[in-house]
């Protein structure tokens, strides 16, 4: 596939969870749904924490190979996921150490807890660590508790703020961004896609208004707000987060009605998911989406009831799977399409147009794969095709790299104006790369605007070097090159 990491999780999660539901409405039907143990469960997530864990440790003391540009990621492709997940099925550990009776068996779940906290340590992730140390199970009582966690709270947002602080400084700018986004639309919101959707968008233009801002040199691409709550907000708007304060105010309520020990590893579990939230992402793994739904399960069991008559009962459990079944084709579709795209993204052969127009009655609403579509037909010199898929990509994704086709596109066709606009925006939503403003001079040349490649020249040989690649080292000496043959003439 063309993500090797996120979506073969989401994909495989899909199809288990399918298929569970499918046997257990199955069972129900002919009466032989046994109860779900809430231990064996913790079990289970803490093996496969254990397992995260020790490839993370591996990488950490390079006797694996990391992923990327980060050294601990586990089978995930940065240090958040890694973290999140582990954080998420941390509390499970504790229950087994409370059920568990034998010395040998509960110095096994010691260590497996080592390694796992060792493990979201090493990652680097600050929210991991945060989210460590905010755990309730400090043997103190209620206001010493409160107290500690307040200090820890201030201690590590400090040190995680300065031992990192160009990419604090980012996430600064990611919300200062995002809250201009909930400012314009705050009943409703965006929608599903409302981030992606327009969120650079605002960050060009937060940076067109403040040029000498300090944010310039931090500004990147970016596809997620470092914040659920937010995202929660730009989506749908306050409206949303009432919904999610009144589940949070009934899972509460449900805890207090009969607060077991199981009922309150799940309200940690969701409370460490709650914290990581703040400054993370990780609704974006299914792993934590497992657990979410395994803590609300548990902490609901026993609180809400519903009777219903068997007659009745029959007929929605035949419905539901014939859901199920449906849900299954299309996650048949919808995973051979994944594959049939992934043989052909890297290419530019003319014979792949037809793979691509047949994909999109099933990739049609992908952003990137409208946007792989386009570069390839924008490579075969397609260029009105090229130029109606970009624009139609444009609708659901603000982007960096989606404003360079389109420029490179409209200059291409001649249309300079257009190109201008598109690189200059392109320059904006990331001030720090080079590439839009070489593709500005490289347009200002090509159309004889001498004055506009001398102006756009200038800046590239000043504009200070955030990351010094090869790229940059060749347009920066081309550049140089270039403007020194023009002051000779």
């Amino acid at each position: 596939m063309t993500d090797t990491h996120l979506m073969p999780k989401w994909y495989f999660t899909a199809f288990v969870l399918l298929l569970a539901v499918l046997a257990l409405l199955v069972k129900s039907i002919f009466n032989r749904l046994s109860k779900i143990n809430f231990l064996i469960y913790s079990y289970f997530i803490s093996f496969i924490c254990l397992i995260q864990a020790l490839y993370g440790i591996l990488q950490w003391l390079k006797l694996i190979p990391s992923v990327g540009r980060f050294q601990v990621v586990g089978s995930f492709d940065n240090p958040a996921g890694f973290a999140a997940c582990l954080c998420a099925g941390l509390p499970f550990i504790f229950l087994c150490l409370k059920e568990v009776r034998g010395k040998k068996q509960k110095t096994i779940l010691y260590l497996l807890l080592l390694a796992v906290v060792l493990a979201i340590v090493v990652s680097g992730s600050r929210s991991g660590v945060l989210t460590i140390w905010l755990y309730p199970y400090i043997p103190f009582k209620l206001k010493s508790k409160i107290l500690i966690s307040v200090c820890l709270i201030l201690v590590l947002l400090g040190g995680g703020y300065f031992l990192k602080k160009d990419s604090a400084d980012g996430r600064l700018l990611i919300w200062r961004c995002s809250l201009e986004m909930v400012k314009d639309l705050p009943f409703c919101g965006y929608g599903i896609n409302g981030f992606k959707a327009h969120y650079m968008d605002y960050q060009a233009n937060f940076l067109m208004e403040k040029p000498n801002s300090g944010y310039m040199k931090l500004a990147d691409n970016v596809s997620s707000p470092f914040n659920e709550y937010l995202n929660i907000m730009i989506k749908f708007g306050y409206l949303g987060m009432i919904i999610l304060i009144s589940g949070i105010l009934l899972l509460i309520f449900c805890y207090c009605k009969d607060p077991k020990y199981e009922k309150r590893i799940a309200l940690y579990s969701l409370l460490s998911i709650g914290i990581f939230s703040m400054f993370s992402y990780p609704f974006t793994y299914p792993f934590v989406w497992i657990i979410i739904c395994l803590d609300i399960f548990v902490l609901m069991r026993g609180n809400i009831v519903l009777n219903i008559q068997k007659n009745y009962k029959n007929i929605l459990y035949v419905f539901a799977i014939a859901v199920c079944s449906w849900g299954g084709i299309k996650l048949y579709q919808r995973i051979n399409a994944e594959y049939q795209w992934g043989k052909i993204a890297y290419s530019t052969a003319n014979e792949n147009l037809a793979i691509y127009y047949k994909l999109m009655s099933v990739m049609g609403n992908n952003p990137y794969f409208l946007y792989n579509y386009s570069v390839a037909l924008f490579e075969l010199n397609r260029l009105n095709e090229s130029l109606k898929l970009a624009l139609f990509c444009n609708r659901y994704w603000a982007d960096y790299d989606l404003e360079l086709l389109l420029g490179s596109i409209y200059s291409k066709m001649k249309d300079y104006d257009m190109a201008e606009i598109h690189y200059r925006k392109a320059s904006l939503m990331c001030p720090c790369r080079f590439v839009p403003l070489y593709y500005l001079y490289e347009l200002y040349k090509e159309a004889g605007n001498a004055n506009g490649m001398l102006s756009v020249g200038r800046l590239i040989m000043d504009k200070p070097v955030k990351v010094n690649s090869m790229q940059v080292m060749q347009i920066r000496n081309k550049v140089r090159r270039e403007l020194s043959y023009i002051d000779i003439n």
